[in-house]
């Protein structure tokens, strides 16, 4: 059994750690959000380099392998023995014209994505998620209805776009409120290429039971995280 560590600035990761349940049962995942310094996308680039070596220490002293499930820390790191989500840029170059790519600012400078691909400008969306979440997991529900008109304001100039590229593991959250404004559209994020990635270092054990450990580096949000990703796996 190993113990996945995951590196994030809020719940956003809770999307990844789905995936990694779902593909890798029987492994431990050891959680590690980094809530003091949310959100990652507009922060310092300096700054944020240090914030994000000082988390990956951190979940490093605690796993045996490392993910990070924030596009913003993976593109800014230079670290080469962790696990990175990053958003599926070259394979869909090619039909760049029919492509929006939806990322914080931070991740978006270090794209360097070909100029075809149409980009919207989303910096608010992560910290509107987080505080959505806040609201409703209580209730049992991850709606994100209310940042309806938020998303139709950055996105309505997109409409015809057969794909969108999520670039934030926040935004996995919205994609019922994004069908709403552009229709039909193909979701793309980095979590198929982060888990085949991962199966590198870790492999299913079917007949053993996943552990949770969640550890923040601000205030304690374990009851929160618990539930939201039950919601997140009963989908």
């Amino acid at each position: 059994m190993a113990v996945i560590g995951v590196y994030d600035s809020g719940i956003g990761g809770l999307t990844t750690v789905k995936r990694i349940l779902n593909e890798f049962i029987g492994n431990d995942i050891y959680y590690y959000s980094d809530n003091l310094h949310h959100p990652f996308g507009n922060t310092d680039e300096d700054k944020l380099k240090v914030v994000i070596e000082n988390g990956i220490k951190h979940v490093r002293a605690h796993s045996d392998t490392v993910v990070l499930a924030c596009n913003t820390a993976s593109s800014v790191t230079d670290d080469t023995d962790v696990i990175k989500l990053l958003p599926p840029i070259k394979e869909y170059a090619p039909d760049a014209q029919n492509t929006l790519i939806l990322a914080t600012a931070r991740t978006l400078s270090k794209l360097n994505a070909p100029p075809d691909f149409k980009v919207a400008d989303t910096k608010e969306l992560a910290t509107l998620i987080e505080i959505q979440a806040s609201l409703n997991y209580l209730k049992g529900s991850l709606d994100m209805s209310e940042l309806l008109p938020y998303i139709a304001m950055r996105l309505h100039t997109f409409k015809g776009v057969k794909r969108v590229i999520l670039g934030c593991s926040h935004y996995l959250f919205c994609k019922e409120q994004i069908t709403k404004i552009l229709g039909d559209v193909e979701f793309c994020d980095g979590n198929d290429d982060l888990c085949e990635a991962l199966k590198s270092n870790v492999y299913a054990r079917p007949l053993e039971a996943s552990r949770i450990t969640y550890d923040f580096s601000a205030l304690n949000e374990q009851k929160k995280y618990d539930k939201i990703l039950k919601i997140l796996m009963s989908k």
